[in-house]
């Protein structure tokens, strides 16, 4: 009897001290923006290509590979800390219990190389406060061939995910492995799908026969995309705009094409907009023609986070 006293006090008080850790974990990321809230497993399927996993069978996992959950992202740090004393009464009898019967095993999405709790969150906060390497877990594994880094944030994963989807469907990387297609923001790669749709239909309508889909994508890259590319380049847009890329810088003009040439007057092609502007750049002086342009474009911020969960389907207009 006595031990089961005894484990239930140390029970509390390790959580009292992980709830400690999460009140400074929480007050250090308002100061730095590190980003320690577990990802919400749901916003990651909603990215996935495949939506069937498959069963791994059971396997240790590091904790430190477990970064999200199901239902419970809102009561636990990145790290699994308790960010609430609601979790506290299941937390100190789980703690309890592991060093009476011990635990059943956990049930685990993989996604890549990170993880999500399907059940099991307070037994793998525990686990961690107990400072154990691993954890035992039922696993379910979703098909995608990705390494993400445990310490990312929604916004990279969905890059990573959104990159990996177009580059799967397009073939891209195959054929032109210097594409160097990256961009700073998620939801962009949906962007240039849509234009490869809508090119291999203008194609056909004036061929008068359907285009092979792999066709409609090399025609899209060196027509369109490595043009306008060429021009971003050489001009000093990439200088004006620290921290993105030239692809940003594609999606951008092509995302405002219609009120940059309500602005400026109609251009044939993306990459004509691009010279003109360039020119524009040149000739007006890189501070005066940004500040008319980010007032024509009217937005300087992207999509607030809790945005981004459906950015694949519908890419956000905003600046680059």
């Amino acid at each position: 009897m006595n031990e089961i006293i005894n484990a239930r006090v140390q029970a509390r008080q390790r959580f009292e001290q992980a709830r400690r850790q999460a009140n400074r974990a929480q007050m250090a990321a308002r100061l730095t923006g590190e980003e320690i809230a577990l990802l919400p497993f749901e916003a990651i399927r909603a990215q996935l290509q495949q939506q069937n996993p498959y069963y791994v069978g059971v396997k240790q996992v590091p904790l430190d590979a477990i970064v999200g959950s199901v239902g419970r992202y809102k009561n636990f740090t990145r790290k699994f800390l308790p960010l609430t004393n609601s979790v506290q009464e299941r937390w100190v009898a789980v703690d309890a219990l592991a060093s009476q019967t011990g635990w059943p095993p956990v049930d685990l999405y993989q996604v890549g190389n990170i993880y999500f709790v399907k059940d099991g969150n307070h037994r793998v906060s525990v686990a961690r406060q107990l400072n154990l390497p691993t954890i035992e877990a039922h696993v379910l594994a979703y098909p995608v061939e990705v390494e993400i880094d445990p310490t990312e944030n929604l916004d990279q994963i969905f890059i990573q995910l959104g990159e990996q989807n177009f580059m799967s469907k397009t073939g891209l990387a195959a054929r032109f492995p210097e594409h160097n297609i990256t961009f700073t923001s998620p939801g962009r790669y949906a962007e240039l799908l849509a234009q490869i749709h809508n090119l291999r239909q203008i194609l056909a309508q004036i061929d008068g026969e359907e285009m092979s889909w792999e066709t409609a994508v090399d025609a899209w890259y060196e027509m369109i995309y490595l043009p306008t590319i060429q021009i971003i380049q050489d001009s000093t847009l990439l200088a004006d705009f620290p921290g993105r890329t030239e692809a940003d810088l594609f999606v951008w003009l092509s995302q405002h094409r219609e009120r940059l040439q309500e602005k400026y007057g109609r251009v044939d092609n993306l990459a004509d907009l691009a010279q003109f502007l360039a020119d524009e750049y040149r000739e007006a002086g890189l501070p005066r023609l940004t500040r008319q342009v980010r007032r024509l474009l009217g937005a300087n911020s992207l999509p607030p986070l809790e945005d981004v969960a459906n950015l694949e389907e519908a890419p956000p207009e905003s600046d680059p």
